[in-house]
């Protein structure tokens, strides 16, 4: 039986974050290309991965040391431009509009669930364009609540009208997303799209990829 509503995780679930770092890189050579030495922005995008740490201030100053400057630049400088254009910098898997136009087509109702800053996970929602399919979106630092805590979820549902038991969860995360889910009396799914495996314990079902769903829907 299909469910009332499915919820979803954003980060590495519904928003590539390899395909955003390769997407920053190119906006950092042009915001930053003059005061750097000749460099590909290849380069940049290979040293974004290496120093990735989710927009720290320790990735700022690793940044800073690790790319040829023709001055010394601030750590502060570039966590301020993290924070204001990684957001918009977002790139979604390339299944998600299929899913949720085919989720949409069903009329389940659908919901986003995200750990993070206001600011930085509305820019992404927004980069997306997000908010045509989700009923609600639920982001850790709006309702003072954090994945795995069940509140969260539950707030989740109760924008929805919809009860746990007939709804799914879908995210990356074993401890964050599935079991915090499961936990709050979801379905849950994890989905191998991030940089986490899944332990043979972890409750709830699998899929490869996040078109992997839509088999689970009249299963």
């Amino acid at each position: 039986m299909p469910p009332a509503a499915v919820l979803f995780d954003l980060d590495d679930t519904l928003a590539d974050r390899a395909a955003a770092l390769r997407r920053y890189a190119r906006f950092f050579a042009e915001d930053f290309g003059a005061q750097l030495l000749p460099s590909l922005t290849e380069t940049l995008h290979s040293t974004l991965i290496r120093v990735d740490d989710f927009g720290s201030l320790a990735q700022a100053e690793a940044l800073c040391a690790a790319l040829p400057w023709r001055a010394p630049v601030e750590p502060q400088v570039l966590f301020d431009h993290w924070a204001g254009r990684f957001g918009e910098a977002a790139v979604a898997f390339e299944d998600v509009e299929p899913v949720l136009r085919e989720l949409q087509r069903r009329h389940i109702r659908m919901g986003l669930v995200t750990n993070g800053g206001a600011a930085m996970q509305r820019a992404k929602i927004a980069a997306l364009g997000l908010e045509r399919y989700m009923s609600t979106i639920v982001i850790s630092a709006e309702v003072d609540w954090r994945k795995p805590d069940t509140a969260i979820f539950r707030r989740a549902l109760a924008d929805l009208g919809c009860v746990a038991s007939e709804s799914w969860f879908v995210g990356d995360h074993p401890d964050l997303d599935v079991r915090g889910a499961h936990a709050a009396g979801l379905v849950a799914f994890w989905v191998r799209t991030g940089v986490f495996e899944a332990p043979d314990d972890l409750p709830g079902r699998r899929l490869d990829r996040l078109s992997d769903l839509l088999r689970h829907l009249d299963g």
